[in-house]
């Protein structure tokens, strides 16, 4: 009887793997991945990374470039009694925007005691967070979970992005309302979403933020889709009627009230200006920023960086994987040709323009990452050569930056004349990189250490994707912080013209001061109140003159010698140039002539 009892199977070494409980490194890497892809997880990790990105130091430096003191002026004048139907900027000219973005930022400004360079930064900051959040939870839905994340970090480390969410401009309040208007077509269209008021709202705020635009393109968008897969039975759910509603109501009403405010001026600035004349030209009007059919192709590639290196890995994945272009997809892809499509046409052209297809371009590549994550076997040596290569060129970033932080320390004269050999004359510049980098104490000499180990770690380790993702991630968040805490901070300080009219203001005591010559907004957002614009020729005008010196040096001899000079201003621009001066007419009562800031007299 016990003969016969079968004796078990002793388990050796040559087993086969199957047998195996261990889990495999490709296995670990994919649950850590999906348990951090998971909602609640990834929607702390997200917002953290934002707040890395966006939040820290928002306020710690002055407003010193063209567009975010422009934008600054309308919000001191909604705060400061100046209206909110059409506030004039700086009280002399039609804002060129509509003004949901400012409204905002008057409301934040209202709620923590006054307009500030936080205050005013803060709604391109949380658009900016929000525009991740909100890819996140499309994506997921629409596809899954580690697309989503994946997506949402890709799109925050972007560098178009990143620069439009620190900065105090329209143009990421615009991106996170056209985002929402775009996803959620879609979620309508495949019976994800019942409601159509959260996309006529959400379209109805975009116009408000940028005027026609905000309609124009995810309109244009949902009808291609709708010809190229003949979804025309969606048309009937849309509920059309409610959403002219919505968005005459509220975008329709806040136009027809601005024009009733400022008559034809406005219709001239916002709608022909701003918008008609940009895409059809007239003969008769000069616009800015006019380049040539290909540069939004340039810009997208410079401004989607570092993924843009990445997308060739997605594109591969995308020919070689099995994945069909389905209406979801698909809809991805309209909506990334489409925009792309319709900036090219028109001469003037920012790169900032294209951030409205920066949240389907980041899902594309994401959901393309994530099937090579899963088929890694196929994507291998590609992926190696991605890591060698990004992991290399990130320790040389490090490196670099390690050893301009020594020389910062040890030699700042030799920064200084290695910053003159690229038009970089001012002394100061230099002293304020020491000093920002001083306050921040043990962070700027980590930020170089993290780039560098984040290459380090590409070089070392078993090329896969997902640490490549990771790695880039780390590098560029350290490279925003570079910038964030210590570049931009230096650049402000030096330039900016806060000092300059805090103590043109300590001159004039509350006397009138007469503006002439070219707006500068940056003097205008410190100057605390509304311009009085006046030519020196009007011998009924202000004693006192503010102006540009550029435009004071082409004033005639005689007229010059009216007037003399009280203070003159630090440069505004890198290379020495851009002064402002406070002069005072002759005959007068005296003053002693002085500085502000690194302004010397002439």
């Amino acid at each position: 009887m016990t003969d016969s009892i079968e004796k078990p199977e002793v388990t050796t070494a040559s087993a086969e793997p199957e047998c195996s409980t261990e889990p495999s490194p490709v296995a670990i890497a994919g649950s850590l991945l999906d348990r951090l892809a998971a909602p609640l997880l990834a929607y702390p990790l997200i917002t953290f990374t934002g707040w890395l990105l966006f939040f820290l130091n928002a306020g710690g430096y002055p407003l010193y470039t063209k567009g975010e003191p422009r934008e600054g002026v309308t919000v001191f004048d909604i705060v400061n009694g100046g209206g909110v139907i059409l506030p004039m900027r700086a009280g002399v000219e039609i804002p060129s925007k509509p003004l949901l973005m400012h409204w905002i930022a008057a409301l934040i400004s209202v709620a923590t005691g006054g307009v500030t360079e936080w205050s005013v930064r803060m709604p391109s900051a949380l658009a900016a967070v929000a525009g991740m959040l909100v890819c996140y939870g499309y994506v997921r839905r629409l596809f899954d979970n580690r697309s989503g994340l994946i997506a949402a970090l890709i799109l925050g480390t972007t560098f178009q992005y990143l620069q439009a969410g620190t900065g105090a401009r329209v143009d990421m309040t615009l991106t996170f309302f056209m985002e929402v208007a775009f996803f959620e077509f879609i979620c309508i269209a495949e019976g994800l979403s019942p409601r159509t008021t959260l996309l006529y709202f959400a379209i109805a705020f975009a116009i408000l933020t940028k005027g026609p635009i905000g309609a124009a393109l995810p309109i244009l968008v949902a009808l291609i889709w709708l010809i190229v897969y003949r979804r025309w039975e969606l048309i009937s759910r849309l509920d059309l009627r409610r959403g002219a509603v919505i968005i005459g109501g509220l975008s329709g009403g806040w136009y027809l009230a601005a024009i009733f405010s400022g008559g034809f001026a406005f219709v001239r600035k916002q709608l022909l200006s701003e918008n008609l004349t940009r895409i059809i030209p007239h003969g008769g009007a000069s616009m800015p920023h006019v380049h040539p059919f290909y540069y939004e192709d340039l810009s997208l590639l410079a401004g989607f960086l570092p993924w843009t290196v990445i997308a060739v890995i997605a594109a591969v994945q995308f020919m070689r994987g099995s994945r069909r272009t389905d209406p979801r997809l698909g809809y991805l892809f309209i909506w990334f040709a489409a925009v792309l499509a319709f900036y090219n046409l028109p001469q003037s052209k920012r790169g900032v323009y294209l951030l409205a297809l920066y949240p389907a371009l980041a899902a594309i590549i994401a959901i393309q990452l994530n099937d090579a994550i899963g088929l890694r076997d196929r994507l291998a040596r590609l992926a190696s050569v991605f890591s060698r290569a990004i992991g290399g060129a990130l320790l040389a970033i490090g490196a670099v930056g390690a050893i301009a932080l020594i020389f910062l320390y040890l030699f700042p004269a030799t920064i200084q004349a290695l910053l003159r050999h690229f038009g970089i004359v001012i002394p100061e510049f230099t002293e304020n990189l020491a000093a920002a980098v001083k306050f921040w104490r043990f962070c700027p000499p980590l930020i170089p250490a993290l780039i560098a180990a984040s290459g380090l770690y590409l070089l070392r380790a078993r090329a896969r994707l997902e640490g490549l993702c990771a790695a880039l991630i780390v590098a560029t968040s350290g490279l925003a912080l570079a910038i964030n805490l210590v570049i931009e901070p230096a650049l402000a300080s030096t330039l900016a013209l806060k000092t300059f009219a805090a103590e043109a203001r300590k001159i004039t005591a509350g006397k009138i001061v007469g503006y002439f010559g070219n707006l500068d907004y940056d003097f205008a957002f410190y100057n605390g109140r509304d311009l009085i614009l006046t030519t020196p020729l009007d011998p009924n005008g202000p004693a006192l003159l503010v102006t540009p010196e550029d435009d004071w040096k082409l004033a005639p001899g005689n007229l010059k010698a009216e007037y003399k000079t009280l203070l003159r201003s630090n440069p505004t621009d890198l290379d020495g140039s851009g002064r402002m001066l406070l002069l005072e007419r002759t005959g007068t009562s005296p003053a002693t002539p002085k500085n502000s800031g690194s302004g010397r007299e002439a």
